[in-house]
């Protein structure tokens, strides 16, 4: 798997310090422009944000967000999730039946 987009907050998208709500209209017209646009090569793989912490945990808005998303994924593969802290990443793969794989740094 090689990640080379991700989309950035736009316009219409709520951000504060504690809480940001990604609007779907931009994020997933972009999303589905850049699948056609590459005849399905590049496709959605899940969701990432920022948490104010040296070590970030999701929080239960996260995890519902994701098994929402999870869900709702027609290839039915796993949601990648990943949230950037101040010092590391949290990464984890949901499936649709919710709790997935958590990543680990290789130290």
């Amino acid at each position: 798997m090689l990640i080379e987009q991700a989309t950035i907050p736009t316009i219409l998208d709520k951000r504060f310090r504690y809480l940001f709500e990604r609007m779907p209209f931009g994020h997933e017209a972009i999303a589905l422009a850049r699948w056609g646009t590459s005849q399905g090569t590049i496709r959605y793989l899940g969701e990432w944000h920022t948490h104010p912490e040296d070590t970030p945990h999701p929080s239960g808005l996260d995890r519902s967000e994701w098994n929402r998303l999870s869900v709702k994924r027609l290839d039915q593969r796993p949601m990648l999730a990943v949230i950037v802290g101040k010092k590391t990443l949290y990464i984890e793969l949901v499936p649709c039946s919710g709790h997935g794989s958590v990543f680990f740094p290789v130290e």
